[in-house]
């Protein structure tokens, strides 16, 4: 039985100190091998990164970017009315 995969989070930044830490960053997460998270290169922006996950995965993301010296910058925001 197959079961269908949630959708990704929408592209999110992610901010680092150096290029190396952010090179770093993409290349431990790409040995990972998981559909469950990717990554890629901020064009134009040498210590950024764009990152998405499936939901439930975050956390995981969030601490290796951490150990890398960065930060996932997203803003959370609650339906009107609520």
């Amino acid at each position: 039985m197959h079961i269908p995969q949630p959708d990704f989070v929408p592209w999110t930044a992610a901010r680092f100190q150096t290029e190396e830490a952010r090179d770093k960053f993409l290349s431990v997460v790409a040995t990972r091998q998981t559909i469950e998270i990717e990554v890629e290169p901020m064009p134009g922006e040498c210590r950024g990164a764009w990152v998405r996950w499936r939901p439930g995965q975050f956390v995981g993301l969030n601490d290796v970017a951490y150990a890398h010296g960065g930060r996932i910058v997203f803003s959370v925001t609650r339906p009107q009315g609520t």
